[in-house]
């Protein structure tokens, strides 16, 4: 028997005008009305499966016609929360915009930073013809800066980490120990964070730090910062870090202007939600991994006494994940019942695509490809070998690239190519890379 989508809505006056156009008496006409009540609450999950029948996409409000209504979003901007899985976030953006075309805001010179960890300036970035569709590489958050860049209807998302996990990860990925005393364990660094932050800070450790300028620390407070919240670097700005009226107001304004913020620890709910907002395929959010610390840090739970020193440390950070961790599980309640589905699906084929590109090496060999079948979450699509290398290769490269065919014909005697810097010259503004 073939099914019949049509809205809860549609069945229900159906009903009504059956049971009026046959006179029955009131109380089996309210007695039909609660059945068909009853029925439309049903109806409402019956119909998402009748909408991904039909058409394989929902979008992020979990509207049944999403798909009528969903168009790809290709104007955004994805500031990137340093240690946050960013730079896998940043592969899986690259690889949307390059195939795409779309006109990325590229860094000066051989910067792959824009500004950061300084506010973004004009002369930061390279012009360009056309109008810009993605920022996305290392820059503070400043809407009326990123706006003026970026035109009006941009959408700005992002993505944090819970802190404790994210020092674990910073101590490990920079050398924090390391630098500060090479015998210094992770526990007694904790325990003197302020100290060994101070020392790791200082003019005399700048060749062993990974591009920060003095005075920067990429322990305290760096999603705060990486947001754009006012917290006294460099000097002469402004710092709200200890009024908390002002924090709790900043951190709704980035409520109002953010369309999703991400968490780390729960990435493939976070791919797939981030799937639904912008109107992706299933393809887009396929991904590999990149600067993933290989250390045990992070299977460590923390006593509570070095807990608490690192939250009264990095006090601004944890009131800010509290609040976006539960505002991200608010949105996915809102999206029903099918959006674990579509999580758990999204997981086995990225588990076949992990397989078929890296763990049967297919990255490295040509004209091989894996066919996902089509299923209620997305359409039939190929993977080819050439696109595994997609998945792992840094991009920036790439979109330096497409950049000079696009906007300069291939001719790179400009001068937003200066000089690289020398050996001992580290740039004010933005850690470097040499150009290909």
């Amino acid at each position: 028997m073939k099914m019949i989508c049509l809205s809860p809505e549609d069945w229900m006056m159906k009903l009504i005008m059956l049971l009026w156009r046959r006179r029955l008496k009131i109380t089996v006409l309210l007695m039909l009305l609660f059945a068909a009540l009853v029925y439309f609450l049903n109806a409402s999950i019956l119909l998402l499966d009748c909408a991904h029948k039909n058409q394989k996409l929902v979008d992020i409000d979990g509207r049944e016609d999403g798909a009528k209504i969903c168009t790809e979003k290709t104007k955004f901007v994805f500031i990137k929360c340093m240690k946050c899985a960013t730079e896998t976030m940043g592969t899986i953006i690259r690889r949307f915009g390059l195939v795409r075309n779309l006109n990325f805001v590229v860094p000066v010179k051989n910067n792959i930073y824009l500004g950061w960890p300084f506010l973004i300036e004009e002369t930061d970035y390279r012009p360009s013809k056309r109008p810009f569709n993605i920022l996305m590489e290392h820059a503070i958050y400043n809407h009326t800066r990123m706006e003026k860049i970026m035109g009006n209807n941009t959408l700005y998302i992002t993505i944090i980490r819970e802190p404790w996990h994210r020092l674990t990860s910073s101590y490990s990925y920079f050398g924090l120990g390391y630098v500060v005393d090479p015998v210094v364990n992770f526990s007694k660094y904790v325990q003197n964070i302020q100290k060994y932050d101070d020392i790791y800070m200082a003019p005399q450790k700048r060749p062993f730090r990974y591009c920060f300028p003095n005075g920067f620390s990429v322990v305290k407070n760096l999603m705060a910062h990486c947001l754009g919240m006012p917290l006294g670097f460099p000097e002469g700005r402004g710092d709200i870090s200890l009024n908390d009226a002002a924090v709790i107001q900043y951190i709704q304004e980035l409520e109002a202007n953010f369309s999703l913020v991400m968490i780390a620890d729960y990435f493939p709910e976070s791919l797939v939600l981030l799937k639904r907002l912008m109107c992706w395929n299933l393809k887009d959010i396929l991904h590999h991994s990149s600067n993933v610390g290989k250390h045990g840090l992070h299977e460590i739970t923390p006593n509570i006494e070095e807990f608490q020193m690192y939250y009264n440390f990095s006090r601004i950070d944890f009131i800010i994940y509290k609040h976006f961790n539960k505002s991200f599980w608010r949105k996915i309640r809102q999206q029903g019942p099918e959006f674990f589905n579509e999580v758990n699906h999204f997981k086995v084929v990225q588990l076949l695509m992990e397989r078929f590109c890296f763990i049967e090496n297919n990255a490295n060999s040509k004209g091989q490809y894996i066919t996902i079948p089509e299923s209620k979450f997305n359409l039939e699509f190929n993977i080819s070998s050439e696109e595994c290398g997609y998945m792992s290769r840094y991009l920036l490269e790439d979109i330096r690239k497409q950049y000079n065919t696009n906007e300069l014909g291939g001719d790179i005697s400009k001068f937003w190519y200066a000089k690289p810097p020398g050996k001992d010259e580290i740039p004010k503004r933005g850690c470097s890379f040499p150009v290909l």
